[in-house]
């Protein structure tokens, strides 16, 4: 699971160009967090880079409107957030990205290669999607303590940047609210999951979704592997209890967030790892007010990117 989220959470520019929110106007930030962020200039600068170098980045030109392909633009955006979060994280304890975190990743660049000859900026921006990079920096962070995340997910689980869950699918409305009922009544969740789920291996993990090595997952992999609708369910689901009927693709599902009693050895075994420090950019995008300006659009947790209005 370790490797998995040093993948999910550092992802690399190149790649992406080849391939709590909220909206604001009136400041010269153009995304910030929590004082940290990018310029209106600044941005507009790295927009420009990003389209005009087509060649690294397998960008099309710039049109009319100013950011050609909407969706390409938003993709350098959302690294903008991410190395936001980051500084915000550093910025609280008194600490910033140093040149000796930078050569993490500035060292592994051959000399012959074209990201050389990009601007420093945009070259301080690849390199703060490098997992190293953000370990280097965020090794100097003091992780929360045991309390402290108990505290978290019990006001809201994906402040922690994990999710541990039990979910029961079924096939129609009638039968979630049958379930919903069920639980009113006071039956297990598993008993009830084991018997009526639709879920393939529910009988034999009573509606656990896990990792190979936690009950938990990283909120980056819900993003990136599970149902939208399921995922934006699970963001917004009530803390240690089930959420109202949920309908995606599979059928209905009634998902609950696990009692920490179950599940809080796992969260603080992933934060104990080596790479746990990672979780501390998931949990602040999980959990604090993202600010975009909104001529791009505005942040949306559960899908991990800036979406556009409306």
């Amino acid at each position: 699971m370790r490797s998995r989220l040093r993948s999910l959470i550092a992802v690399s520019l190149v790649a992406l160009g080849a391939s709590g929110c909220s909206t604001f106007v009136g400041s010269d930030l153009a995304v910030g967090i929590d004082g940290q962020g990018f310029t209106t200039s600044e941005t507009d600068a790295l927009l420009d880079e990003y389209f005009a170098e087509s060649e690294i980045f397998g960008t099309t030109a710039l049109d009319a409107g100013g950011f050609g392909d909407a969706n390409r633009a938003r993709l350098i955006l959302n690294a903008l957030v991410r190395s936001s979060a980051v500084e915000a994280i550093l910025a609280q304890s008194g600490d910033e990205i140093t040149d000796a975190d930078l050569d993490q990743y500035f060292a592994t660049v051959p000399a012959e290669s074209p990201l050389n000859d990009l601007s420093a900026e945009m070259r301080r921006l690849i390199a703060m999607t490098s997992s190293e990079v953000l370990l280097s920096a965020l090794s100097r962070i003091d992780l929360p303590t045991a309390e402290e995340l108990e505290t978290s997910y019990n006001e809201q689980p994906t402040s922690t940047g994990m999710l541990c869950l039990r979910h029961i699918l079924v096939a129609t409305e009638e039968e979630a609210n049958d379930v919903i009922a069920s639980l009113e009544d006071g039956v297990d969740f598993v008993t009830i999951a084991s018997a009526v789920s639709r879920e393939s291996s529910a009988a034999l993990t009573g509606g656990a979704l896990t990792g190979t090595e936690s009950e938990c997952l990283p909120t980056a992999q819900y993003i990136s592997n599970f149902d939208a609708d399921f995922v934006a369910a699970a963001f917004n689901a009530p803390a240690t209890t089930w959420s109202q009927p949920v309908e995606t693709q599979f059928g209905w599902h009634v998902i609950l967030n696990r009692p920490w009693a179950e599940i809080g050895d796992d969260v603080v075994a992933e934060y104990a790892s080596s790479d746990g420090a990672l979780f501390l950019i998931e949990a602040m995008l999980n959990s604090v007010e993202v600010n975009v300006d909104s001529r791009f659009g505005r942040w949306n947790p559960s899908s991990g990117r800036i979406v556009p209005l409306g």
